[in-house]
This record gives structure tokens, sequence and C-alpha cells, in this order.
């Protein structure tokens, strides 16, 4: 099978390339992350055929590596990926906790525990986009 790219479908490929192995292999150490990268590999050798100066050879590593310049832009998307899921979780986590409190006193059907939920996390939410992590505490006295 044959796949014809045009430049810019190669640049958006190789960006997917590189988001993809960094979630698939950053805590793996197996057979399907060893295959990861190779696949990596063989699309950063393609670079040059596309015209594409994102990707050098590093003689070092006898590898194909993402120039300064190209990590900088995937790792801002990176970094705004974690940022997002960073508050998403903590919502997700501090509602949940908060909720397992509430319903020590109150007596809550799976109905009005889901819609609380999603209260609670909407609450958190507003409060991460307005303050960040600024007004978070961790209680060490218990």
């Amino acid at each position: 099978m044959n796949i014809h790219l045009k430049r810019e479908q190669y640049e958006t490929l190789f960006k997917l390339v590189q988001y993809g192995y960094w979630v698939a292999s950053s805590d793996q150490e197996t057979n399907e992350a060893q295959a990861f990268g190779e696949m990596e590999q063989y699309i950063l050798s393609l670079a040059k055929d596309f015209g594409f100066d994102g990707v050098e050879w590093d003689e070092e590593y006898n590898l194909y590596d993402v120039t300064a310049t190209c990590k900088n832009g995937i790792q801002q998307v990176i970094d705004q990926y974690e940022e997002m899921v960073f508050k998403d979780k903590l919502a997700y986590y501090l509602a949940r906790r908060d909720l397992a409190r509430e319903m020590t006193e109150h007596v809550y059907d799976e109905e009005r525990a889901f819609e609380r939920i999603v209260e609670l996390e909407e609450d958190y939410h507003l409060h991460l986009e307005k303050h960040g992590v600024d007004h978070l505490q961790i209680d060490k006295t218990k």
C-alpha cells in the first residue's frame, strides 16, 4: 500500500506522530513502545523527502531527532494539553471527594448524585480558570 502525501499533510502526520508517541511512550518499556519508536523513526526519516526541516540526524545516537525549534512548538501544545487535563482531573477528584463528604449527611439518589457531582465539578472548573491553583492548600495536620 502506498500513501501519497503533500508537504502540508506530512507535517500534520509528523505532529500527530509526535503527540501520539509522547503519550504512548511516556511510561512504557514494552514491545508496543518499541514498535511506536520504530514507526516514529520511519516517519522522521521521510522529512527530507517532503522538504521538511524540522528533523535532523543525530550522529551520537544514530537516530533521527526533532530540531529544537520544532520541539518547542510541539512542547507548547503538549503543555497546554497537560494543563487542561490537570485542571479537569483535579476538578473531577475534588468534586468526588466533596460529594462523598456530602453523602455522609445527605441521601442522594443516583440521578441527584450525578447532578451534584456535575455542579461541584463546574464550580471547581470556574475556580481553577479564575485563580489557577493559587487558592489550593493541603491540610498537613491530618
